[in-house]
């Protein structure tokens, strides 16, 4: 009776201990500083297009932001910003 016992209790151990070295294998681990693509230029363009913004020439990344050369509704040259990662709209700079 007690060596079917302990047979058992080493057999469960056993279970456990392959149950909790496997774990750890299965995890996927998430570097927080991987590199995050840009969006391509095209998608910064229909961006600003779905805004029905008026723009002139091809967005330039500046400062971690993409700019755009854009007029305002009263046709002065003003600057959009747009989120490089997620595409974002994230306003209007006028320049006087």
């Amino acid at each position: 009776m007690l060596k079917a016992f302990t047979m058992t209790a080493a057999a469960a151990f056993g279970l456990c201990a392959a149950a909790a070295s496997a774990a750890p294998s299965a995890i996927v681990k998430v570097h927080s500083n991987a590199p995050q693509h840009l969006l391509p230029r095209e998608r910064i363009m229909e961006v600003v297009r779905a805004r029905y913004i008026r723009f002139a020439g091809d967005p330039y990344l500046y400062n971690g932001r993409y700019i755009m050369r854009c007029y305002d509704k009263l046709g002065r040259l003003a600057y959009c910003e747009i989120d490089p990662y997620s595409g974002a709209f994230i306003g209007i700079s006028l320049r006087l």
